[in-house]
């Protein structure tokens, strides 16, 4: 019951968590919003929402995918600088120099970007017939090893104290049965808010159109800050798990 409650707490946390990001470091968000919309200002030039047949024939377009590939990487980058914030004014983690801690960092992101790269370019990789299973399998994949992964993450932006992905999965336990729908319910929502923002604007011109592609670029802001505060609360919760085993231990040896 306890769990259940942090869990809930947690939830609602990281939502209000994302707007506590945006405040504290303004900075970060608005070079993030801001390429979004350039990205764009970019894909309206090129015709891409003119009509549903556009956006499939100027999906690869070389143009916009610099501008895509530069928005993911400030995804992580974002990512970095949010844990770090968490991790440091809640939990009064030592934070290690930046430049240790970004070389600590840099698996997680390039494993992250080699995934995207797999299912932005699966039709390279697999049969046009299977496509969609190959983006399905891969994405799921990538969705239920995510938790796993969470602690490590943190402590690879803050104080390295996790030393890799598997002492992560091992700290997480039989917590990954709460980790798992956090991440779900924190980050599937402004997803599927950003898909359904895109899909929206094919076909539209004028004020609805920049309308649109601006709340879009906003939400990708608040996807840059849900996801890495959920993470440091679920990293949270596995210290909680190791200080209560150890008390549990001490409790067993005392005479």
């Amino acid at each position: 019951m306890i769990w259940l409650r942090r869990f809930f707490a947690d939830m609602i946390g990281s939502y209000l968590d994302s707007l506590r990001a945006l405040r504290a470091l303004p900075w970060l968000f608005a070079a993030i919003v801001l390429w979004e919309f350039a990205q764009h200002v970019v894909e309206v030039r090129i015709g891409m929402f003119e009509s549903r047949d556009m956006a499939r024939l100027t999906n690869d377009n070389g143009l916009r995918m610099a501008f895509g590939w530069i928005k993911m990487t400030s995804i992580y980058v974002g990512a970095f600088f949010v844990i770090r914030h968490f991790a440091s004014q809640r939990e009064g983690r030592v934070l290690a120099p930046l430049g240790t801690a970004a070389l600590r960092f840099l698996p997680y992101v390039l494993y992250a970007l080699v995934v995207f790269a797999a299912m932005f370019y699966a039709r390279a990789l697999v049969p046009e017939a299977h496509v969609t299973a190959f983006r399905s399998t891969l994405g799921l994949g990538q969705l239920l090893i995510e938790p796993l992964l969470m602690t490590w993450v943190v402590a690879a932006a803050t104080d390295g104290h996790v030393a890799n992905p598997l002492v992560s999965a091992c700290r997480l336990g039989w917590l990954y049965g709460l980790a798992l729908p956090l991440y779900i319910l924190t980050r599937l929502p402004f997803g599927l808010l950003h898909q359904q923002l895109n899909t929206l604007s094919i076909g539209e011109a004028g004020i609805q159109l920049w309308g649109l592609l601006a709340l879009d670029s906003l939400v990708v802001g608040l996807i840059v800050a849900i996801s890495p505060s959920a993470m440091v609360r679920i990293a949270h919760w596995t210290e909680l798990r190791q200080a209560g085993a150890k008390t549990r231990e001490t409790a067993v040896v005392s005479p």
